[in-house]
Protein backbone atom coordinates (compact mmCIF):
# COMPACT_ATOMS: atom_id res chain seq x y z
CA UNK A 1 0.00 0.00 0.00
CA UNK A 2 1.53 3.28 -1.12
CA UNK A 3 0.11 6.75 -0.51
CA UNK A 4 0.60 9.19 -3.37
CA UNK A 5 0.39 12.91 -3.85
CA UNK A 6 -1.32 13.31 -7.20
CA UNK A 7 0.97 16.28 -7.91
CA UNK A 8 4.09 17.28 -6.01
CA UNK A 9 6.97 19.67 -6.62
CA UNK A 10 10.03 17.97 -8.08
CA UNK A 11 12.18 18.92 -5.11
CA UNK A 12 9.74 17.23 -2.71
CA UNK A 13 9.34 14.02 -4.70
CA UNK A 14 10.91 10.93 -3.17
CA UNK A 15 10.76 7.18 -3.77
CA UNK A 16 13.13 5.23 -1.54
CA UNK A 17 15.14 2.13 -2.35
CA UNK A 18 12.89 0.11 -0.04
CA UNK A 19 9.79 1.38 -1.85
CA UNK A 20 11.31 0.47 -5.22
CA UNK A 21 12.21 -3.01 -3.95
CA UNK A 22 8.66 -3.50 -2.67
CA UNK A 23 7.32 -2.39 -6.05
CA UNK A 24 9.57 -4.76 -7.98
CA UNK A 25 8.47 -7.68 -5.79
CA UNK A 26 4.87 -7.34 -7.05
CA UNK A 27 3.09 -8.41 -10.21
CA UNK A 28 0.22 -5.94 -10.46
CA UNK A 29 -0.08 -2.18 -9.94
CA UNK A 30 -3.42 -0.82 -8.75
CA UNK A 31 -4.16 2.90 -9.05
CA UNK A 32 -7.39 4.75 -8.21
CA UNK A 33 -8.02 4.80 -11.96
CA UNK A 34 -5.90 3.23 -14.67
CA UNK A 35 -4.32 6.30 -16.24
CA UNK A 36 -2.47 4.09 -18.73
CA UNK A 37 -5.77 3.06 -20.34
CA UNK A 38 -6.72 5.39 -23.23
CA UNK A 39 -10.39 4.48 -22.78
CA UNK A 40 -10.28 5.86 -19.23
CA UNK A 41 -8.88 9.15 -20.50
CA UNK A 42 -11.56 9.30 -23.19
CA UNK A 43 -14.21 8.47 -20.59
CA UNK A 44 -13.00 11.30 -18.37
CA UNK A 45 -13.05 13.76 -21.25
CA UNK A 46 -16.60 12.69 -22.06
CA UNK A 47 -17.99 12.84 -18.53
CA UNK A 48 -16.21 15.99 -17.38
CA UNK A 49 -18.54 18.04 -19.56
CA UNK A 50 -21.90 19.31 -18.30
CA UNK A 51 -25.00 18.01 -20.06
CA UNK A 52 -28.55 19.15 -20.87
CA UNK A 53 -27.46 22.72 -21.46
CA UNK A 54 -26.33 23.25 -17.86
CA UNK A 55 -23.53 25.76 -17.27
CA UNK A 56 -21.22 26.76 -14.45
CA UNK A 57 -23.24 29.89 -13.78
CA UNK A 58 -26.31 27.71 -13.03
CA UNK A 59 -24.72 26.58 -9.75
CA UNK A 60 -25.08 30.12 -8.40
CA UNK A 61 -28.33 31.53 -7.05
CA UNK A 62 -28.15 34.72 -9.09
CA UNK A 63 -26.26 36.30 -11.97
CA UNK A 64 -24.80 38.82 -9.53
CA UNK A 65 -23.43 36.07 -7.31
CA UNK A 66 -21.86 34.31 -10.30
CA UNK A 67 -20.37 37.58 -11.60
CA UNK A 68 -18.82 38.24 -8.18
CA UNK A 69 -17.27 34.75 -8.22
CA UNK A 70 -16.01 35.23 -11.78
CA UNK A 71 -14.44 38.58 -10.88
CA UNK A 72 -12.70 37.13 -7.82
CA UNK A 73 -11.29 34.16 -9.69
CA UNK A 74 -10.04 36.48 -12.44
CA UNK A 75 -8.39 38.91 -10.00
CA UNK A 76 -6.89 36.29 -7.67
CA UNK A 77 -5.84 33.60 -10.11
CA UNK A 78 -6.07 35.03 -13.61
CA UNK A 79 -8.67 32.38 -14.53
CA UNK A 80 -11.46 33.32 -16.93
CA UNK A 81 -14.59 31.58 -15.61
CA UNK A 82 -16.24 31.84 -19.03
CA UNK A 83 -13.75 29.24 -20.30
CA UNK A 84 -15.22 26.71 -17.86
CA UNK A 85 -18.95 27.19 -18.50
CA UNK A 86 -19.38 23.74 -20.07
CA UNK A 87 -17.13 21.87 -17.61
CA UNK A 88 -18.32 20.24 -14.41
CA UNK A 89 -17.25 22.39 -11.42
CA UNK A 90 -14.89 19.66 -10.17
CA UNK A 91 -12.60 20.52 -13.08
CA UNK A 92 -12.43 24.17 -12.04
CA UNK A 93 -11.91 23.21 -8.38
CA UNK A 94 -8.92 21.13 -9.50
CA UNK A 95 -7.55 24.09 -11.44
CA UNK A 96 -7.88 26.33 -8.37
CA UNK A 97 -6.10 23.71 -6.25
CA UNK A 98 -3.21 23.65 -8.72
CA UNK A 99 -2.62 27.31 -7.93
CA UNK A 100 -1.46 26.21 -4.45
CA UNK A 101 1.78 25.08 -6.07
CA UNK A 102 4.62 27.55 -5.66
CA UNK A 103 6.93 25.59 -8.00
CA UNK A 104 7.01 25.46 -11.78
CA UNK A 105 8.09 21.84 -12.17
CA UNK A 106 5.93 19.09 -10.72
CA UNK A 107 5.92 15.30 -10.68
CA UNK A 108 3.13 12.73 -10.64
CA UNK A 109 3.57 9.56 -8.60
CA UNK A 110 0.89 7.86 -10.66
CA UNK A 111 2.55 8.56 -14.01
CA UNK A 112 6.00 7.62 -12.69
CA UNK A 113 4.64 4.34 -11.30
CA UNK A 114 2.98 3.59 -14.64
CA UNK A 115 6.30 4.07 -16.42
CA UNK A 116 8.04 1.85 -13.85
CA UNK A 117 5.33 -0.80 -14.24
CA UNK A 118 5.72 -0.81 -18.02
CA UNK A 119 9.49 -1.10 -17.67
CA UNK A 120 9.14 -4.07 -15.31
CA UNK A 121 6.24 -5.61 -17.29
CA UNK A 122 3.90 -5.28 -14.30
CA UNK A 123 0.16 -5.33 -15.05
CA UNK A 124 -1.71 -2.08 -14.40
CA UNK A 125 -5.32 -1.82 -13.21
CA UNK A 126 -7.72 0.69 -11.67
CA UNK A 127 -9.84 0.42 -8.53
CA UNK A 128 -12.58 2.56 -10.06
CA UNK A 129 -13.44 4.24 -13.35
CA UNK A 130 -13.01 7.94 -14.10
CA UNK A 131 -16.77 8.05 -14.56
CA UNK A 132 -17.27 6.71 -11.02
CA UNK A 133 -14.98 9.42 -9.66
CA UNK A 134 -16.91 12.17 -11.41
CA UNK A 135 -20.26 10.71 -10.32
CA UNK A 136 -19.34 11.51 -6.73
CA UNK A 137 -19.70 15.18 -7.59
CA UNK A 138 -22.71 14.60 -9.84
CA UNK A 139 -24.62 13.31 -6.81
CA UNK A 140 -23.99 16.47 -4.78
CA UNK A 141 -26.57 19.23 -4.87
CA UNK A 142 -25.95 22.66 -6.40
CA UNK A 143 -25.51 24.32 -3.00
CA UNK A 144 -22.78 21.90 -1.94
CA UNK A 145 -20.97 22.35 -5.26
CA UNK A 146 -21.23 26.12 -5.04
CA UNK A 147 -19.90 26.04 -1.46
CA UNK A 148 -16.92 23.95 -2.60
CA UNK A 149 -16.19 26.43 -5.39
CA UNK A 150 -16.38 29.43 -3.06
CA UNK A 151 -14.38 27.75 -0.30
CA UNK A 152 -11.64 26.65 -2.69
CA UNK A 153 -11.35 30.26 -3.91
CA UNK A 154 -11.55 31.86 -0.47
CA UNK A 155 -8.97 29.44 0.91
CA UNK A 156 -6.38 29.96 -1.83
CA UNK A 157 -3.99 31.93 0.40
CA UNK A 158 -4.51 29.57 3.33
CA UNK A 159 -4.22 26.61 0.95
CA UNK A 160 -0.65 27.54 0.07
CA UNK A 161 0.29 27.37 3.76
CA UNK A 162 -1.80 24.22 4.23
CA UNK A 163 -0.19 22.63 1.20
CA UNK A 164 3.28 23.21 2.63
CA UNK A 165 2.16 21.58 5.89
CA UNK A 166 0.70 18.68 3.91
CA UNK A 167 4.00 18.16 2.08
CA UNK A 168 5.88 18.20 5.40
CA UNK A 169 3.59 15.48 6.77
CA UNK A 170 3.95 13.53 3.54
CA UNK A 171 7.75 13.63 3.55
CA UNK A 172 7.71 12.63 7.22
CA UNK A 173 5.38 9.76 6.23
CA UNK A 174 3.00 10.85 9.00
CA UNK A 175 -0.20 9.45 7.50
CA UNK A 176 -2.35 10.21 10.56
CA UNK A 177 -1.47 13.92 10.50
CA UNK A 178 -1.96 13.94 6.74
CA UNK A 179 -5.41 12.33 7.00
CA UNK A 180 -6.51 14.76 9.74
CA UNK A 181 -5.38 17.74 7.66
CA UNK A 182 -7.10 16.57 4.47
CA UNK A 183 -10.35 15.42 6.06
CA UNK A 184 -10.77 18.70 7.98
CA UNK A 185 -10.09 20.97 4.99
CA UNK A 186 -13.09 23.06 3.84
CA UNK A 187 -13.26 21.23 0.49
CA UNK A 188 -13.60 17.83 2.18
CA UNK A 189 -15.47 18.75 5.37
CA UNK A 190 -18.96 17.28 5.28
CA UNK A 191 -18.09 15.07 2.31
CA UNK A 192 -15.54 12.71 3.88
CA UNK A 193 -17.73 9.67 3.32
CA UNK A 194 -18.28 10.34 -0.40
CA UNK A 195 -14.72 11.43 -1.14
CA UNK A 196 -12.66 9.16 1.12
CA UNK A 197 -14.09 6.43 3.36
CA UNK A 198 -16.93 5.30 1.08
CA UNK A 199 -14.48 4.76 -1.76
CA UNK A 200 -12.07 2.91 0.55
CA UNK A 201 -14.79 0.42 1.43
CA UNK A 202 -15.68 -0.12 -2.22
CA UNK A 203 -12.03 -0.70 -3.12
CA UNK A 204 -11.78 -3.50 -0.56
CA UNK A 205 -13.98 -5.79 -2.64
CA UNK A 206 -11.47 -5.70 -5.47
CA UNK A 207 -8.33 -5.75 -3.32
CA UNK A 208 -9.32 -8.64 -1.07
CA UNK A 209 -9.97 -10.77 -4.14
CA UNK A 210 -6.88 -9.74 -6.10
CA UNK A 211 -4.42 -9.89 -3.20
CA UNK A 212 -5.23 -13.54 -2.55
CA UNK A 213 -3.86 -14.52 -5.94
CA UNK A 214 -1.36 -11.84 -6.98
CA UNK A 215 1.28 -9.74 -5.17
CA UNK A 216 -0.07 -6.21 -5.63
CA UNK A 217 1.34 -2.71 -5.30
CA UNK A 218 -1.59 -0.41 -4.49
CA UNK A 219 -1.00 3.32 -4.99
CA UNK A 220 -3.84 5.64 -3.92
CA UNK A 221 -4.00 9.16 -2.55
CA UNK A 222 -2.22 9.28 0.81
CA UNK A 223 -5.37 10.60 2.49
CA UNK A 224 -6.97 7.20 1.95
CA UNK A 225 -4.47 5.29 4.11
CA UNK A 226 -5.18 6.40 7.68
CA UNK A 227 -8.39 6.90 9.67
CA UNK A 228 -10.87 4.47 11.17
CA UNK A 229 -12.05 3.51 7.69
CA UNK A 230 -8.73 4.05 5.98
CA UNK A 231 -7.49 1.24 3.74
CA UNK A 232 -4.82 0.17 6.24
CA UNK A 233 -7.31 -0.22 9.06
CA UNK A 234 -9.80 -1.97 6.77
CA UNK A 235 -7.10 -4.47 5.81
CA UNK A 236 -6.20 -5.01 9.47
CA UNK A 237 -9.87 -5.68 10.24
CA UNK A 238 -9.80 -8.40 7.58
CA UNK A 239 -6.87 -10.15 9.27
CA UNK A 240 -3.99 -8.69 7.28
CA UNK A 241 -0.75 -7.69 9.00
CA UNK A 242 0.23 -4.14 8.03
CA UNK A 243 3.85 -3.07 8.45
CA UNK A 244 5.46 0.24 7.45
CA UNK A 245 8.12 0.18 4.73
CA UNK A 246 10.28 3.28 4.98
Amino acid sequence: MFGTMHSICNEDYFFTTQMKQAFEATQKLFLEIDLSDPTMIAQYQQHVMLTDGKQLRDYFSSEAEYNDFAEQIKNKLGIDASMFQQFKPFFLISMIAMKSFTCENQSSYEMNLIELAKKNKIEIAGLESSHAQLQIFDQMNNQDIKDMLLESLQQIDEDQTEFKTMITHYKNQDIDALYNLISSSPEFKGHEKELISGRNIQWMNTLLYEMKNTPCFVAVGAGHLAGEQGVLNLLTDKGYTVEAVK
